[in-house]
């Protein structure tokens, strides 16, 4: 009986592990709207998720374009499209100046606490600036 219970013990704890390391459960779809006329469409992806942030996990590529001037990132970058739960390099996060403060103008929502708006290229994203994370994407919100 004692030659069992250690491997029985051993395989309690491998288990309950695996379970402490499992992803939160996600869920994704796609939505594409048509104007009346056809002559434009906005697509929207979400990506439901159980970490919180649930509301705001999406990407819109939109029809709606905003001009607000050249993107002037940090010496040295490149732009990069970045997609939901990639992380911004913090370079991107240190640059004050990237950060969307009249994101109300735009038509974007108010951030929950933790998030901030942020411009990349011609894209305003919702970012996590303590780890980087992209929680929302805005496409092509703004003129080139």
């Amino acid at each position: 009986m004692k030659t069992y219970l250690l491997p029985a013990a051993a395989l309690a704890v491998c288990l309950g592990s695996a379970t402490a390391f499992a992803q939160p459960e996600t869920e994704q779809t796609t939505t594409t709207v048509s104007s009346p006329s056809g002559d434009s469409q906005t697509t929207t992806s979400t990506t439901k998720s159980s970490d919180g942030y649930a509301r705001y996990r999406r990407t819109i590529t939109t029809t709606r374009h905003y001009d607000d001037g050249a993107f002037m990132g940090p010496a040295g970058y490149t732009y990069s499209r970045y997609e939901l739960g990639a992380r911004l390099p913090a370079a991107l996060l240190s640059d004050d100046n990237l950060v969307l403060g009249g994101y109300a103008s735009y038509d974007l929502e108010t951030p929950p606490n933790g998030l901030t708006w942020m411009r990349v290229g011609d894209d305003a994203m919702l970012v996590d600036r303590n780890t980087g994370e992209v929680v929302e994407t805005d496409y092509d919100l703004f003129k080139s």
